[in-house]
């Protein structure tokens, strides 16, 4: 699938240089493609998984300390100045970077 992603930069109104052009169209192509593999599959006697949940019965929101940047980091398979590093098919292979 094709996908004009300089276009769609112009309506978000964000600049992209040629060389992130490059790096994001197949992306995005993957992406999309991704998506219309789904499109494909025979949903018809999957019931639908909403349910309606009352407001009387939300938990209340109740803030609490988060993990630290050390905490998270610790279980990071790959890591990077301080953040986790993601690989795979849409953000390229480890050899890549």
């Amino acid at each position: 699938m094709k996908i004009d992603v300089k276009h769609i930069a112009d309506l978000s109104r964000i600049t992209l240089s040629e060389e992130e052009l490059k790096q994001f169209t197949p992306q995005m192509e993957t992406i999309l493609e991704s998506v219309e593999i789904l499109t494909t599959v025979n949903t018809d006697s999957v019931q639908p998984m909403k349910k309606h949940i009352p407001l009387e019965k939300l938990r209340d929101d109740v803030s609490r300390e988060g993990l630290t940047q050390e905490e998270v980091l610790k279980n990071a398979k790959y890591t990077e100045q301080g953040y986790v590093k993601i690989y795979g098919k849409i953000f390229g292979d480890i050899e890549e970077s």
